[in-house]
């Protein structure tokens, strides 16, 4: 199992493309020890983009999967999978990667009460046909198939869905959240849940349980430290106060 270190850092959401280069330079704050952390939480949509199978993905992540490995060296990092960057596990090896059927994964933090918490990117414990349609898109020959089909097309698949993510909106508060957040809470089994995906950066406790929806780091590039003390505290800081 793995624990949650202090100074651990949590991460959601970042999806780096072309136009948005905020996790490049929180990794070379880390590589030139500007940022220090024992341990790295990737919660998931770390690229706007990335899928094993679909070769036009993997030049723009290349760097940053190098700099990732290199990292691992000296830092324990755990990448969950989310909808936008999956079937991971081939392009590292140091990397810990989990993937949606590992989610929510189980870990515990190192305070005195040794609190257990499940980590999940948020994509799971959704509408059935919903949760069907996100876990066969993960299917590797389908994959493969839709791979083919976007280089015959000169690459205008996966250019369409880029173009489309530039155009969203990131940060959209979602007026029925905390009635969302009773329902999906009844799914886990501790009460301390960490989820990215909704990019709602709000805290919630509900009968005990403690619900942390992470705010998305592509936004004001925020990430979160872990810190321990009488409570377990999550220190959210801009990359620009780092």
């Amino acid at each position: 199992m793995i624990s949650i270190k202090e100074n651990a850092i949590f991460i959601a959401d970042a999806h780096e493309n072309e136009n948005r280069r905020g996790f490049w330079k929180f990794l070379q704050a880390l590589k030139n020890g500007k940022i220090q952390t024992p341990q790295l939480f990737l919660m998931g949509d770390i690229f706007d983009l990335l899928i094993y199978e679909i070769k036009a993905t993997h030049s723009f992540a290349k760097i940053y999967i190098d700099l990732l490995e290199e990292l691992a060296n000296e830092i324990e990092i755990i990448y969950l999978e989310g909808n936008h960057d999956f079937n991971l596990a081939k392009f590292f090896k140091k990397v810990k990667v989990y993937s949606i059927d590992k989610q929510p994964l189980l870990c515990k933090f190192e305070d005195n009460a040794h609190t257990f918490a499940e980590l999940a990117h948020g994509d799971i414990f959704l509408k059935p046909f919903l949760q069907f349609c996100l876990k066969s898109l993960r299917n590797h020959y389908l994959l493969c198939f839709l791979d083919f089909i976007n280089n015959l097309c000169g690459f205008k698949i996966t250019q369409k869905i880029l173009k489309n993510q530039n155009k969203k909106q990131l940060v959209r508060k979602i007026p029925y959240f905390p009635i969302l957040i009773k329902e999906r809470i009844s799914h886990y089994n501790t009460n301390f849940i960490i989820e990215g995906h909704y990019h709602q950066d709000v805290f919630l406790e509900y009968e005990n349980t403690k619900y942390l929806n992470l705010a998305t780091f592509a936004y004001k590039e925020s990430f979160f430290i872990v810190k321990y003390g009488l409570e377990i505290r999550f220190h959210k800081i801009e990359l620009k106060e780092a």
